[in-house]
């Protein structure tokens, strides 16, 4: 049986972490055995949306963002093949708030319903910008969908995490009663299909660290993650929490495809340095 995690057990759980100085680490997951590994591993929350399965299949993470699939029942799918196999950890799911084909209320229930501990933003306007930004968000199929969404599950006590890119949207999600804030830098960076043109290490800790004073201004408790852009692999993610206040991380690429990537071609070539003995 699917083990489900309340509100209240997450939050708590994850501030005596930050209070004993313990980074947080989240991770998204595409396919179950991921989700299997990072949580036999000990990783604070598993994240299930729609990018996972793109990254999976050898695809870049901002194929999630395209019209190339149903978001929404992508992460429905997901709910089979990650939370059999997930026996410590919070699962996250992930609603495209702005789904025209689906009641977001109905929706919300649906997924805490298959045995979700929680919701995401995700896929989130965020990752748009300029023109189409402004479009998409005056149409109604924006950001301010997504800040509902957090609204409407803080109000049914369900357990929050929400892309932000911006310090405005960072107090616009704090305002709906956000439990977690990642602070997204952009696309990662890394491996055989990650974003070669990110923030530089210095702008992007900048960044974070504005979207994170923004953060405590608004609410002192809450729980501020960083994500994405040049926070590629540990040695990077500690420069970050170096250089910002920020409590951990949230890795997409950064747990499931990268990490793959490097094994998959380390044991290959392995394999590819073995000598056949001498008898024919």
């Amino acid at each position: 049986m699917v083990k489900k995690f309340t509100r209240k057990e997450i939050v708590a759980d994850l501030k005596e972490k930050v209070k004993r100085r313990e980074p947080i680490i989240i991770g998204g997951a595409g396919i179950g055995l991921v989700a299997k590994i990072a949580d036999r591993a000990g990783i604070d929350l598993i994240m299930a949306y729609n990018t996972g399965p793109f990254r999976m299949d050898g695809h870049p993470s901002c194929i999630g963002y395209l019209a190339y699939g149903d978001s929404n029942g992508i992460t429905l799918g997901l709910a089979k093949q990650i939370l059999p196999v997930v026996r410590n950890t919070p699962v996250i799911a992930g609603i495209g708030a702005a789904d025209p084909y689906r009641d977001i209320d109905m929706l919300i229930d649906q997924m805490m319903g298959m045995g979700f501990s929680g919701i995401t933003n995700v896929p989130t306007a965020g990752a748009y910008d300029g023109r189409f930004r402004l479009r998409i968000d005056t149409a109604g199929v924006g950001y301010p969908e997504e800040i509902k969404l957090i609204e409407k599950c803080s109000k049914k006590e369900i357990f929050t995490v929400a892309y932000a890119y911006t310090p405005d949207e960072v107090k616009a999600m704090i305002q709906a009663g956000v439990d977690v804030i990642g602070a997204h830098v952009g696309a990662t960076s890394g491996g055989t299909c990650g974003f070669e043109q990110t923030y530089s290490m210095e702008e992007a800790c900048e960044r974070t660290q504005e979207m994170f004073e923004m953060a405590i201004r608004e609410n002192p408790e809450i729980i501020f993650t960083c994500h994405g852009g040049p926070f590629e692999g540990p040695r990077e993610v500690q420069e970050c929490f170096n250089r910002t206040g920020v409590h951990g991380f949230i890795g997409a690429s950064s747990i499931e495809r990268l990490p793959l990537e490097r094994a998959i071609m380390e044991t290959v070539r392995e394999f590819k340095s073995l000598h056949l003995g001498g008898k024919a």
